[in-house]
């Protein structure tokens, strides 16, 4: 393992197994030193749950930028998800411009939909600006349905090959060096991710599980990312963050107390090590 130092731009949902609150656990897993600026500071994140409090941290997000910079700060990764209003996408974008290495990666997983929905709260201006920040990327993760709302193509819950060609292809005009396409069905039984770099396809499918839970992508975009930042190669990134979420969620199915995340934390360091050529 190579410590990296991570930062993650999207929101704390206090309680739920998703955004920072997976994204910490689960990088620093992997042996890489993780900080945050969050968007967002919600008691719950916003699918299963009512009444949840949400507090906008836009006002935070410069003051933070501006000491970093003054300390000299850099990062070797930033991960952006969750982005509660416009005006945050230039904040964003000054971070890859002041506080990125020179050789770091910038990955953005443009969490604003799922299910051919947008999140509550969400609207146009979240599409267009995932659109500008994907275009600077050199890795973009999104589902089917954020591909679909980036691209304007109709939202399809099973894609043949032709929809997904001309989804990637979209995609990778749009800026982005390499797409991570999360979601793909090619019917109901299966699902898995397909990447792009606009010269190979590499393509993970798995048997579908029968019941899906939130956060799992957030999960999922978390381990890639800690296997990319020690040296995978895409397809085993795929591959095994897409058997880790199987396998979460095998973990939870019969817990009927636990239907609002996954069960994936007792699985993550054994799931590492097995997955370590070292061990």
């Amino acid at each position: 393992m190579s410590n990296k130092k991570v930062l993650t731009i999207q929101d704390i949902s206090c309680y739920g197994q998703c955004s920072t609150t997976v994204a910490l656990p689960i990088l620093s897993a992997f042996g890489h030193e993780t900080a945050i600026l969050p968007t967002g500071l919600l008691s719950t994140h916003t699918s299963g749950f009512t009444d949840y409090t949400f507090l906008d941290l836009t006002d935070e997000m410069p003051k933070i930028i501006e000491h970093w910079r003054s300390e000299r700060i850099q990062f070797d990764c930033i991960y952006t998800g969750y982005v509660a209003n416009k005006e945050q996408f230039e904040y964003i974008k000054q971070c890859k411009d002041y506080l990125l290495a020179d050789d770091g990666l910038f990955i953005v997983d443009p969490a604003m939909a799922d299910d051919g929905k947008m999140y509550p709260g969400l609207d146009e201006d979240i599409i267009v600006g995932m659109m500008d920040i994907c275009s600077i990327a050199d890795y973009i993760l999104p589902n089917i349905t954020e591909a679909c709302f980036l691209t304007r193509k109709e939202y399809q819950p099973i894609q043949d090959d032709s929809f997904i060609n001309d989804l990637i292809a979209d995609l990778i005009s749009m800026g982005a060096k390499n797409v991570i396409l999360t979601g793909y069905q090619d019917d109901e039984y299966s699902i898995g991710a397909v990447a792009y770099d606009g010269l190979t396809k590499t393509t993970i499918l798995k048997e579908k599980e029968d019941k899906s839970y939130h956060g799992t992508g957030d999960i999922f975009s978390s381990m890639v990312i800690g296997y990319l930042l020690n040296g995978k190669g895409i397809k085993e990134a795929l591959d095994y963050s897409t058997d880790f979420i199987i396998d979460a969620i095998d973990n939870t199915v019969e817990d009927p107390f636990h239907d609002y995340g996954v069960k994936y934390e007792e699985l993550l360091k054994d799931y590492i090590d097995k997955k370590d050529p070292r061990y």
